[in-house]
């Protein structure tokens, strides 16, 4: 094959791609990309540009996880804090029954989950299967986060 010909077959199988590598996210996908990586600013703009704060994303889970959910996993508490301002669902749940609150305690995420018992989560949702998120923290050993819960369903 020659170099010209060899050029012309890598210009027909790449031309076809171009659309994909030109698309721009659409205002819900950069809601979650920037509820997994903490920017408070793009998430305004996304809401502000049609996102819809409770929306499940299932391009990375298949269970599905809302913003709130994707902060809780990733302890961030900034992004919390401005989801619950813009309103999200604090009970809103994946297509399992997991909550925010059931995430924070998956993945041991402390001030995640003390910030989301402060606005108001409840402790004792449980799971499809009946898990609560403190069944969630035992089963994964996070011994700080059940101590939270159990002072939480205390009060």
């Amino acid at each position: 094959m020659t170099r010209i010909a060899g050029a012309g077959l890598l210009f027909a199988l790449i031309l076809p791609l171009v659309p994909y590598a030109l698309a721009q996210p659409t205002a819900q996908d950069r809601l979650w990309d920037a509820a997994i990586a903490g920017d408070t600013t793009a998430i305004v703009t996304a809401l502000n540009d049609g996102a819809d704060i409770n929306a499940l994303d299932t391009r990375r889970s298949r269970n599905g996880r809302r913003a709130l959910n994707w902060a809780a996993w990733h302890n961030r508490v900034e992004v919390i804090a401005v989801l619950i301002e813009h309103d999200a669902d604090l009970e809103a749940r994946n297509l399992t029954g997991f909550t925010p609150l059931h995430h924070a305690a998956e993945n041991g995420s402390v001030e995640a989950l003390a910030a989301l018992l402060e606005a108001g989560a409840d402790p004792s949702a449980a799971n499809h299967v009946g898990r609560r998120p403190i069944d969630t923290a035992r089963l994964r050993g996070h011994r700080h986060i059940v101590e939270l819960l159990e002072a939480a369903t205390a009060e």
